[in-house]
């Protein structure tokens, strides 16, 4: 953060132009840092800190002063010790030919409290590693789990499955059902070379979605109280319905927010949605706040909000909800993922005539976040 953030990226250039040596980011360079509540570039221009910058390097300088890492060569697992440990590992498969291999897709989120992370992480790897293929990235953190993964077909994912299934079965590894409220985003079934995640990833966080929210008040959100989740069909048929007659079913006119990032809504995104128009996540909150300023969108009716997966919907459904007083929120149940495997198995059977030549409400690509970076909606749908 602070070398692209303060212009450090060129700062071995500039060093090498001024014969002054590159300073590493050490965890005495962090407290020092901290103590001046600022910082000088190496162009000589003075950066005074945010509160976000001040967690940052904090949290960063914590984990400087008392990280440890060790790697177990024979086994390739690699686990760090602090406040934001890591055990991850990469994948091992005891089929002969990955090109034979099928690997399903499937991410999931749940809001929960969890009072031990750093046990639940431990106790999950131990579990996951012995998964077959297994690879993929999971947060853990006092709010809930977060989980994106890749996993061969067939035993493999009925273990990875059990492991995250009904509480007090056996081979389950969570004090809590992960499916709960939501079963898992099922993605697409891809080849075995396809690429998607080079290793295991358990990870304990802060959050399981980083937001950048500073509550000058103190309070939380709650994030179960985040509006309506609407099934792919439903959406389908709402948005179909705002689309013909400008209104929905209930006669209200229709506000369709793309909750994701600039570089995100540019590949694509839902006929008539309004873009956010951020660089982060973080932007999204003083987006939202100058939305409702301008009057672009009104409190007092119906906003549909989707996402890629749905996870960030939770937290932009809990703002609308509770900081800007929204009434009616309706967020799409698995994102764009949700809505084009739902579109390509069965949506042909709900076209409206009224929409004819088009069977999807969607236009353009989704932008992935594991390797395959871009999905068009005819071919891959599914962000891991």
């Amino acid at each position: 953060l602070l070398r692209q953030r303060m212009g450090w990226q060129t700062a071995r250039t500039r060093a090498a132009h001024h014969r002054q040596p590159l300073q590493p980011i050490t965890h005495q360079l962090l407290v020092s840092l901290l103590e001046k509540q600022s910082v000088q570039s190496s162009l000589g221009k003075r950066y005074p800190f945010t509160a976000i910058h001040q967690r940052t390097i904090l949290s960063t300088s914590l984990r400087l002063s008392s990280s440890d890492t060790h790697t177990d060569a024979s086994s390739t697992t690699t686990t760090t010790y602090g406040s934001s440990a890591v055990r991850s590992i990469r994948p091992t498969t005891n089929t002969t030919d990955l090109s034979n291999t099928k690997l399903q897709l499937l991410s999931f989120y749940r809001f929960i409290p969890i009072s031990q992370p750093e046990s639940v992480r431990d106790v999950l790897f131990e579990r996951l590693k012995e998964i077959d293929g297994l690879a993929g990235t999971v947060y853990i953190a006092a709010e809930g789990i977060n989980a994106q993964f890749s996993v061969p077909v067939g035993e493999p994912l009925d273990e990875l499955l059990l492991a995250f299934g009904n509480e007090g079965e056996e081979g389950c590894s969570l004090p809590f059902n992960a499916f709960e409220e939501s079963p898992p985003n099922m993605g697409n079934i891809v080849d075995g070379t396809t690429p998607t995640f080079d290793r295991l990833i358990i990870r304990t966080r802060d959050c399981i979605l980083r937001d950048g929210i500073v509550q000058e008040d103190g309070n939380s959100f709650d994030w179960t109280d985040a509006g309506v989740e609407l099934e792919p069909s439903e959406w389908d048929a709402q948005l179909r319905q705002g689309i013909v007659d400008k209104t929905n079913a209930e006669g209200k006119s229709i506000q369709l927010l793309d909750c994701r990032n600039t570089y995100e809504s540019d590949q694509g995104s839902f006929v008539s949605s309004i873009p956010l128009n951020t660089q982060t996540f973080s932007e999204t909150w003083s987006a939202l706040d100058s939305q409702v300023e301008s009057q672009s969108l009104d409190p007092s009716e119906p906003v549909y909000i989707f996402c890629t997966g749905g996870i960030r919907c939770v937290k932009v459904g809990a703002y609308l909800k509770q900081k800007l007083g929204f009434e009616d929120v309706r967020s799409l149940r698995h994102g764009i993922i949700g809505y084009q495997r739902w579109n390509e198995e069965d949506g042909d059977t709900h076209k409206n005539n009224e929409t004819e030549g088009s069977d999807s409400l969607w236009i353009g690509e989704n932008f992935l976040f594991d390797k395959r970076r871009l999905a068009k909606g005819e071919d891959e749908s599914n962000e891991v």
